[in-house]
């Protein structure tokens, strides 16, 4: 049996996740509730959908922790503090140093929930 990540679909699913990521960061930077609200719902239904394919499915977002762009990486690594939580948690920490103020944000909420472990992602 092939592996869910190649799955021809999860490069789809992987691109709704991205574009999610940056429409809630661009929600954010406009004080957009709306517009970041629909963000993280996009993001929400691609993780989803990884996750119908079972563990193995939500291990596709790994990809993402190398992405270019910070609210993609801040995003990913937010939904793989459960699967991976070292390097999850690495790359959180990373950015709530070092990238722009959005994803120093972000990372600081994710970060904040998970110490009272309610991210629940």
């Amino acid at each position: 049996m092939a592996s869910v990540i190649s799955n021809p679909i999860i490069p789809a699913i992987l691109g709704q996740f991205k574009r999610g990521a940056i429409v809630a960061d661009y929600g954010f930077q406009d004080e957009d509730n709306a517009m970041q609200t629909a963000g993280w719902n996009s993001v929400q239904k691609a993780v989803d959908m990884l996750d119908s394919f079972g563990p193995e499915g939500r291990q596709s977002l790994v990809a993402l922790l190398a992405d270019p762009d910070p609210a993609i990486r801040v995003m990913a690594a937010g939904y793989l503090v459960k699967v991976m939580p070292e390097g999850a948690l690495a790359i959180l920490n990373e950015t709530r140093e070092t990238c722009p103020a959005e994803a120093r944000q972000t990372a600081f909420r994710l970060l904040r929930r998970h110490a009272r472990g309610d991210l629940n992602m």
